[in-house]
């Protein structure tokens, strides 16, 4: 009766693993993937969907990926660096974000509106390492200005350098554009009062930057140890006097 009995759980157990596997299908790109409940969970709130099966998700995912990494130089960051598919899941009460070195929460209410920053978070992804935090979210930013196909939060489709003349005041924000490091003194949490101003200042900052001495400079710049004296070794000027000048543009 026993031995019955534990036949009988192996089988229920063996059923209901195969059906759970079968209901959680994984779908892939050439770089990508999402799991069918990830998939199911991130449409919850999308009523005109730009995307109609998972497939034209990754497709576009694909894309930025591609555009991207050959835009700021770095084309075999996959094969190279992570080896592993990005994968997207869903979160509902945190601002879209990054996880480790192959993982994107993507807000299902920002995907619903059709303002999820995609192209910023694969942005993020591809230049994961970074010795500036400011430059790291402001070339992000600026990434997915160039090549998002949609608006996202920050700046919601405005021009971040309008934008950033609000906050020409706060020059407590302004001088940690650019430095080495994580402000940690910073309220830039989520939710937190400098995180908009900060993302818009580093934003405005980059694209600054990007016009002035181009992507390849930047980048060169961004890879350096100590940032400071990358901007003195590569583009001949202090970050003070970068600061000034971009300040004055605005």
């Amino acid at each position: 009766m026993l031995k019955r009995n534990v036949l009988l759980l192996l089988a229920f157990s063996l059923v209901f693993l195969s059906t759970s596997i079968f209901a959680d299908e994984i779908h892939t790109g050439n770089y990508t993937m999402i799991r069918e409940s990830e998939w199911e969970m991130l449409n919850n709130f999308v009523e005109d969907p730009e995307f109609n099966t998972p497939e034209e998700f990754l497709e576009a995912c694909d894309n930025y990926i591609e555009e991207i990494s050959v835009f700021l130089g770095r084309e075999d960051w996959l094969q190279n660096i992570y080896r592993e598919r990005i994968e997207f899941f869903t979160t509902r009460h945190l601002p879209s974000y990054i996880s480790g070195s192959h993982m994107i929460a993507i807000n299902s209410q920002n995907f619903g509106q059709n303002n999820a920053p995609i192209a910023r978070e694969i942005a993020s992804l591809i230049i994961r390492r970074y010795n500036s935090y400011t430059l790291h979210i402001g070339i992000a930013s600026a990434m997915q200005e160039r090549f998002g196909r949609n608006i996202a939060p920050y700046n919601w489709g405005e021009n971040p350098d309008e934008l950033a003349g609000k906050y020409l005041e706060q020059d407590y924000l302004i001088q940690e554009i650019g430095e080495k490091g994580y402000p940690y003194h910073l309220k830039i949490y989520p939710g937190g009062v400098d995180r908009e101003p900060l993302y818009v200042l580093s934003h405005s900052f980059v694209n600054f930057l990007l016009d002035e001495y181009g992507v390849e400079k930047l980048m060169e710049v961004y890879d350096a140890t100590d940032p400071q004296k990358g901007f003195k070794e590569i583009l001949g000027k202090e970050l003070d006097d970068l600061r000034e000048t971009w300040l004055e543009n605005l």
